[in-house]
């Protein structure tokens, strides 16, 4: 950005001064002269150079009044500097996702419809960051690395469905294969401002071969928070009922057991935080309280130049004066000299 102030504005009051000067010699102008005949002749400068002399004079008093209040070119180069997070998330794909305790607009959804639209949202709101997903169910897998081509990842979400892994619940392994996509990332590229993992889940850990304490240690270790959210809620739930070719054919009550302690316990150790997540509006402010808490990063650097710019006003004023100040003088001793 570049701009132009005066460092002593209050000096372009001088300027005042020029019409002053014109007043008070055209008042002077209507006091009886003494004509001297033929004095422009030997003036050897005619009336026309004169009034052109002094024309030069006014200019370049003017030049010089806004040279002394310092005209200056300010330019500001800022470069903001922006780190994001290295962020995970851990998406549990167990057969109990499918269970309908939540309610959307037109009726019971399950617990993978209820958070799909709330993750997209939750990747939309950081643009500046590398996000990947993790899956889990017997076993964790990788469905999406870091990157920040969030658009794809957005499909990736979208495709999300339960089924894809062996049905169980591997919240350990879900946690390593989280840390351990971190941990390659870094290694490629230099590390962004920070990393955490988001961890969502209903269950408890039954299955895998890292358990949610081992997960938690090596996430401490290496200072990656973790939240963990719970969603859906306790007890006896609906859960539909297919027929063998995939239809659906009704809904029965099965019970649900979520591991409140142990996702509190992982949280409160890592230094992340537990969120229950019982309803959909529940759900949604998890994720914004998660937002909140884990910003990306701004720095500006700020660089002003400031170039003075008298010099370019008071040179020509000098060589204004140069040129007129001698024929002034001329004109001068020509009005008042007198033939021998």
């Amino acid at each position: 950005m570049t701009d132009v102030r005066l460092a002593d504005p209050l000096v372009l009051l001088g300027l005042l001064v020029i019409p002053a000067i014109m007043l008070w010699r055209r008042h002077r102008g209507r006091a009886p002269l003494r004509v001297v005949p033929y004095a422009a002749a030997w003036s050897g400068s005619s009336s026309i150079a004169g009034a052109s002399r002094i024309a030069a004079l006014y200019a370049a008093l003017a030049l010089l009044i806004v040279a002394l209040a310092r005209p200056q070119q300010i330019s500001t180069d800022q470069k903001i500097e922006q780190q994001g997070y290295d962020l995970m998330l851990a998406i549990d794909l167990s057969t109990s996702m499918l269970s309908e305790d939540y309610r959307g607009p037109k009726g019971p959804i399950n617990r993978l419809e209820t958070i799909r639209p709330v993750i997209q949202q939750f990747v939309k709101r950081r643009p500046n960051d590398r996000i990947g997903i993790a899956v889990f169910a017997r076993r964790a897998i990788t469905l999406a690395p870091l990157t920040t081509d969030h658009a794809w990842l957005a499909r990736q979400v979208a495709a999300l469905r339960i089924g894809l892994i062996d049905d169980g619940t591997a919240i350990g392994d879900g946690l390593g294969v989280a840390l351990n996509n971190i941990a390659k990332a870094r290694a490629a590229s230099a590390g962004t401002g920070g990393a955490f993992i988001v961890l969502l889940t209903d269950g408890s850990n039954n299955s895998g071969e890292l358990t949610p304490a081992e997960a938690t240690a090596l996430a401490r270790f290496r200072t990656i928070p973790i939240y963990t959210v719970g969603t859906g809620r306790n007890g006896m739930v609906p859960f539909p009922v297919f027929a063998p070719d995939g239809r659906r054919i009704g809904t029965r009550q099965q019970p649900s057991a979520l591991d409140i302690e142990a996702l509190k316990t992982i949280s409160a150790q890592t230094g992340g935080r537990f969120f229950m997540a019982g309803d959909a509006k529940a759900l949604a402010a998890a994720f914004a309280a998660i937002d909140a808490a884990r910003k990306a990063q701004f720095s500006v650097r700020r660089t002003v130049r400031i170039d003075e710019l008298y010099p370019w006003l008071a040179l020509p004023a000098i060589l204004l004066l140069a040129v007129a100040a001698p024929g002034l003088r001329r004109s001068g001793a020509a009005a008042y000299r007198q033939p021998a």
